[in-house]
C-alpha cells in the first residue's frame, strides 16, 4: 500500500508520455507514474517547484542525511514539502491551509472554473486522508527528513483529479481507460472514508 503512494508521490514530478500497454490484474500491481499523467490534461507547471527541485539536489547530501540524488521517493516528499512552505500551504503546525490552496487552484484555473472546482473537490476530500496515510507511514522515514504529508497531500489530489478527469480534457485512449479503472478498483481514498 506504501509503495503505490510512493509512485503516486513520484507521479506529481514526472509527465512524460509512454506508449506502454497496460493490463491490471489486481490492486497490487504497480502503477506506472509516467502513464497516469499523459490521460488528464491538467496544468502543470509551477516555478516553486522547479526552484526547490533545483536547490534540493544542489544540498543534497551537504548536511549528511539523505542523498535526494538516489532516493527519488524522499527527493519528491521534499520537493511538495518546500512547495507548500514556499506557497504558504503548510503551517507551522503541521497541517495544511486549506484555504490558501483553494485560492491558489480559483487564481491557477480562473479560465476553467471545472477544474478549479475538481480540484478544490479533491482538496477537500484527501486532506484528513492524506494526514493519516503521512503518520501511518512515518516509520518509513528516518529522523530529520523531510514531511511526506505535503506529498501525500498532492499524490491523492492528482488521483481524485484522474479519476474525476472532465471530458474535455480525458486522453480516451485503452491505456487511459486501463488506468481509470484500476484507480477506481483500487480506490483506497474512498474505501478509507466508508
Amino acid at each position: 500500500m506504501c509503495t503505490r503512494y510512493a509512485f503516486c508521490i513520484i507521479l506529481l514530478f514526472f509527465w512524460l508520455n509512454t506508449s506502454m500497454s497496460f493490463n491490471y490484474t489486481s490492486c497490487e500491481h504497480a502503477k506506472q507514474p509516467k502513464f497516469m499523467s499523459s490521460c488528464c490534461d491538467v496544468q502543470r507547471s509551477d516555478g516553486t517547484i522547479k526552484s526547490c527541485r533545483k536547490s534540493l539536489l544542489a544540498n543534497s547530501t551537504a548536511n549528511g542525511g539523505t542523498n535526494l540524488k538516489s532516493d527519488k521517493v524522499a527527493l519528491h516528499a521534499c520537493i511538495a514539502e518546500c512547495s507548500f512552505r514556499a506557497n504558504g500551504f503548510l503551517l507551522s503546525n503541521g497541517t495544511v491551509n486549506a484555504v490558501a490552496m483553494q485560492k491558489s487552484y480559483q487564481q491557477r484555473y480562473k479560465n476553467d472554473p471545472a477544474m478549479s472546482r475538481l480540484l478544490e473537490k479533491s482538496l477537500l476530500g484527501c486532506v484528513d486522508y492524506a494526514q493519516q496515510r503521512a503518520q501511518q507511514s512515518q516509520w518509513m522515514h528516518s529522523k530529520g527528513e523531510c514531511d511526506y504529508y505535503p506529498a501525500t497531500l498532492l499524490a491523492c489530489i492528482l488521483e481524485e483529479v484522474y479519476i474525476n478527469c472532465p471530458s474535455n480534457k480525458w486522453k480516451n485512449t485503452a491505456d487511459c481507460a486501463a488506468m481509470r479503472k484500476y484507480l477506481i478498483a483500487c480506490d483506497d481514498v474512498k474505501s478509507s472514508k466508508k
